[in-house]
């Protein structure tokens, strides 16, 4: 009995517990649920940027001398383009079929050759540098959207003639020993010039080649292998000015050889000028040769007297000047030239500026 008394107690209170329990649980699950967590979600914010189209060489097309007939390469790549802003969609540049020569007339605007040779102002401003008004009487290369107009033989003797800028030219087809020593005298100058250079000199001088470039001076064709062009025919003509670009990229393959070309020997008809034309290439003769290659070996003093003294003042504006690479006396007489130049008030610098 005394063992039952005890065992009431706890049995009552346990029950007592249970059922405090269920009323708490069943409090707890007649409570509506919480409401979940929504979090916003944001889209990711796309920042445009301007891009930059490649650059690409200008391609070669061939067309024969007396018709408009082209025969194109199998690909053909785009001409250099500038940035795209970042609200413009970039779009594929015209294909190149052919080239012609322009001279440019008084009050002509490049809209209107454009329009004329149904092609692109872009592409004749990129193609020829133009950074300027156009001048009247300027020698233009035209690359053509579409065959049409067979363009002007041209042949560039003199750039613009109402500034006092000076393209002094230097060949390349023959030796190379003095060069060194003209591009010292034209790097401590800061000076940078053209230079006319043959696909076998190219292949034969690379470093020097490389070093005109590093330098910023302006290549430009004067064949592969300096023949006089009016003894040939128009695809061995063709090849003279291909094979010197091939080989020049070969070598430099940023450097860019267009679009300046001189025949050798000065040799020319009006075939060689429209064949020239028609592979892009314009013809560049001189306002003055230095005589550096011819007769009897010149003297320095010679040179120095020649180059600034044969022509007045007033046509050395513009003029084009001839000397070599291969003359020692030239590459002596060069400082003293481009000093009196200097104190003449000219600024000797590369064909590509005279001309515009």
């Amino acid at each position: 009995m005394e063992q039952n008394s005890t065992s009431l107690p706890l049995i009552l209170l346990t029950l007592l517990t249970g059922i405090a329990l269920g009323w708490l649980l069943n409090d707890l699950m007649r409570q509506p649920p919480a409401p979940l967590a929504v979090v916003p979600t944001q889209a990711p914010t796309v920042t445009a940027r301007a891009t930059s189209v490649p650059t690409a060489p200008v391609p070669s097309v061939t067309i024969a001398s007396q018709s408009p007939v082209l025969s194109l390469p199998p690909v053909v790549t785009s001409l250099p383009a500038t940035t795209v802003p970042p609200t413009s969609t970039a779009s594929p540049l015209p294909r190149v079929n052919g080239y012609v020569g322009h001279r440019v007339a008084a009050g002509e605007t490049l809209e209107q050759i454009a329009a004329r040779y149904r092609t692109s102002p872009a592409l004749i401003k990129t193609y020829n540098m133009i950074n300027a008004p156009l001048r009247t009487g300027r020698e233009l290369v035209v690359p053509l959207i579409e065959p049409g107009d067979a363009g002007e033989a041209l042949l560039v003797q003199r750039g613009n003639p109402m500034r006092p800028w000076i393209a002094l030219t230097l060949d390349a087809g023959a030796g190379a020993a003095p060069t060194p020593r003209i591009l010292d005298s034209l790097r401590e100058r800061g000076i940078t010039i053209t230079f006319f250079l043959t696909g076998r000199w190219i292949r034969d001088n690379p470093d020097l080649v490389r070093r005109m470039v590093a330098d910023g001076h302006e290549l430009a064709n004067h064949t592969m292998n300096h023949p006089d062009l009016t003894t040939l025919d128009d695809d061995t003509i063709r090849r003279e000015l291909k094979e010197t670009e091939e080989i020049l990229h070969e070598i430099a393959p940023d450097a860019v050889i267009r679009p300046f070309f001189r025949p050798p020997y000065g040799a020319y008809n009006e075939r060689v000028l429209r064949v020239a034309l028609s592979e892009g290439y314009l013809p560049v003769y001189w306002s003055l040769d230095s005589l550096d290659s011819v007769g009897e070996p010149k003297t320095p003093e010679f040179l120095i007297a020649r180059v600034t003294q044969k022509l007045s003042p007033n046509d050395l504006y513009g003029a084009i000047i001839l000397a070599h690479c291969g003359s020692d006396a030239t590459a002596k007489a060069l400082p003293d030239i481009l000093d009196r130049f200097a104190a003449m008030g000219f600024e000797v610098r590369k064909l590509s500026d005279v001309m515009q």
